[in-house]
């Protein structure tokens, strides 16, 4: 060890050639030195007011006075000690110096990156919760606490929740918040880890700061799979708590909005929307039939019943006749309001009841901005209210609301299919061609982008690429009565009428053993050229409120029947 024969401050380092507190050269004589003075440890008082020191001797020094040797070199005016020091010394010090400011640089840039990690957070992504049980038929209930955040989360202010569609694509995918924070231009990540054993449940949470990657809070619930419900809504209500500074009770109520408190019906309630999620007519079937499960043991159940006419919608003209499907959405979506009249997911599937069904264009829109008002954040809202405004010929309005839902939900592939779908519509070919295939550049397996970009092909006149586009979308979803049509549409545009026929044969044949939405027989008509055919079937499908039907102002598809007078009185009729 060496010692400053100034201030006596000892060193452990035999390396060191000056004193770190005045430059002075360390001395090995260590024989007056006090049994204790090597005893300070890193932290303590000395330590902090040594390192904080510039000028030697200071008064701030907590020096032993009893053992400081009777030459110091503190009793010298500071001038001559100054000008004792030699250019190692003077160089000792300056380094001491820059230390101390980058010390504090770096204290300075600590408090300030705790202070914005502290900050409130306005934007968020609910990853998909990671079903670790081993067991798949347990994946509702990870998907489904997922979505219940997000729906839950969704309706605070000042906080943009990003949507199921967008964040269910990283589903099954190892990516860092950083990645998905910067993919989705939010700054915090929420990750969850759900195991199930038997009646027991864990589900585990952890909020990250998605610049940093820093958690911000974590917490672990334990129970039995029958507390899922009262799981979820703490979940909800100790996340808003670390998301926003202040949480007024009415913003509070809003995290169990239409909520229940049977076990057995959230569990119902979360295997129907995970089945109705998937969009294929096995899965709308089940989805179905948990949900009604789900409203026979709580009848109070308000989202039970949003979710009921969310999938009537998605039965629509694809798998159920649209009379039938949407008179059903209506219904449910009215009950669902009737229990709780806050639920903006009800209002929107209640405005394209009243758009599809029932032609009332006034009531339809004001049943999308009431769900807008309720909650700015619902991208469906904004995507299906941006669809409705074709209809009124309001372009721009159609197209920004589309673009604010594609900010909501950016990676959902409907959601950016329908901006495509409303270009093709506007006849912005062009920019429609670009947005469909930038929808498949992400989902090469959603048929309806391939349909829309065929469709688009079609009146670009590229019928080569249009048919290849509706084999691929019916390739993906035999199941759909929609993509044989197209397919005989464009085969009968390009003069292959015997390819054209066997197609509306499949159609036909399929039809007898389920329905098929009379709009896509028309279709197929058209693009035959037999207007009379074409005609009768929409005629049918009028008669059926088909939801196809109120395309026909806009379908560029009609446009060799427009000239034609019973189409300017379906038209009327439709209220047009």
């Amino acid at each position: 060890m060496k010692r400053c024969p100034t201030c006596n401050r000892i060193e452990a380092d035999d390396a060191l050639v000056f004193c770190r507190a005045d430059g002075t050269g360390l001395v090995s004589d260590l024989g007056s030195v006090s049994a204790d003075a090597g005893t300070m440890k890193f932290g303590s008082a000395h330590s902090t007011e040594i390192e904080t020191s510039i000028l030697p001797h200071s008064t701030d020094l907590n020096v032993n006075r009893a053992t400081a040797p009777t030459t110091v070199l503190s009793a010298q005016p500071l001038a001559s000690r100054t000008r004792e020091l030699t250019i190692s010394n003077r160089l000792q010090v300056l380094i001491a110096g820059g230390l101390l400011v980058a010390a504090l640089c770096a204290a300075v840039g600590y408090f300030y990156l705790t202070r914005k990690e502290n900050q409130t957070i306005q934007s968020l992504a609910v990853m998909p919760f990671v079903n670790a049980s081993g067991n798949a038929d347990v994946e509702y209930l990870s998907d489904g606490l997922t979505e219940s955040l997000i729906n839950s989360l969704s309706r605070l202010p000042d906080l943009s929740v990003k949507a199921r569609s967008t964040v269910f694509r990283y589903k099954g995918r190892d990516i860092s918040p950083q990645q998905a924070g910067s993919d989705l231009s939010v700054q915090a990540v929420l990750n969850g880890r759900v195991v199930e054993r038997g009646d027991q449940l864990t589900v585990s949470v952890d909020l990250v700061n998605a610049r940093t990657g820093n958690q911000i809070w974590g917490q672990q619930y334990n129970g039995k799979v029958s507390d899922a419900v009262s799981l979820q809504t703490q979940m909800a209500n100790e996340l808003s708590r670390r998301l926003q500074t202040t949480v007024s009770r009415e913003d509070q109520a809003k995290l169990s909005k239409g909520s229940t408190t049977n076990p057995d019906a959230y569990l119902l309630y979360l295997k129907g929307q995970y089945q109705t999620a998937k969009y294929t007519k096995e899965g709308v079937s089940k989805g179905r039939d948990y949900l009604e499960q789900a409203i026979s043991l709580d009848p109070l159940y308000a989202l039970a019943y949003a979710g009921l006419a969310v999938n009537y919608i998605a039965a629509s003209d694809w798998y159920m006749p649209s009379k039938e499907a949407l008179a059903k959405t209506e219904a449910a979506a009215r009950k669902a309001l009737a229990l709780d009249d806050q639920l903006s997911e009800a209002h929107t599937s209640l405005a394209i009841a009243r758009w599809w069904y029932a032609w009332d264009w006034s009531g339809a829109e004001a049943e999308f901005k009431r769900a807008i008002e309720l909650n700015p954040n619902d991208a469906r809202a904004h995507e299906f209210y941006g669809w409705f405004l074709v209809n009124s010929g309001r372009q721009e309005t159609a197209l920004a609301e589309n673009n604010r839902a594609r900010q909501l939900d950016p990676l959902s592939s409907e959601t950016n299919t329908i901006v495509g779908q409303t270009l093709y519509f506007l006849r912005h070919y062009d920019e429609a061609v670009a947005q469909l295939k930038s929808t498949l550049d992400m989902d090469q397996s959603y048929w309806l982008a391939h349909s829309f970009l065929g469709r688009t092909y079609e009146q670009q006149g590229k019928l080569t690429e249009a048919i290849a586009e509706f084999q691929r979308a019916v390739d993906l979803e035999n199941d759909v009565a929609e993509n044989y049509s197209m397919l005989a549409h464009a085969y009968g545009l390009t003069g292959k009428k015997s390819e054209a026929q066997k197609v509306l044969a499949q159609l036909q044949d399929m039809s007898a053993k389920r329905y098929v939405p009379p709009y896509n027989i028309a279709i197929a008509y058209v693009g035959l050229g037999d207007k009379d055919q074409a005609f009768a079937w929409l005629e049918r499908a009028y008669a059926d409120r088909s939801f196809y039907i109120t395309w026909l102002k806009y379908d560029p598809q009609l446009d060799s029947l427009r000239s034609d007078l019973r189409f300017a009185d379906l038209v009327r009729r439709v209220g047009l």
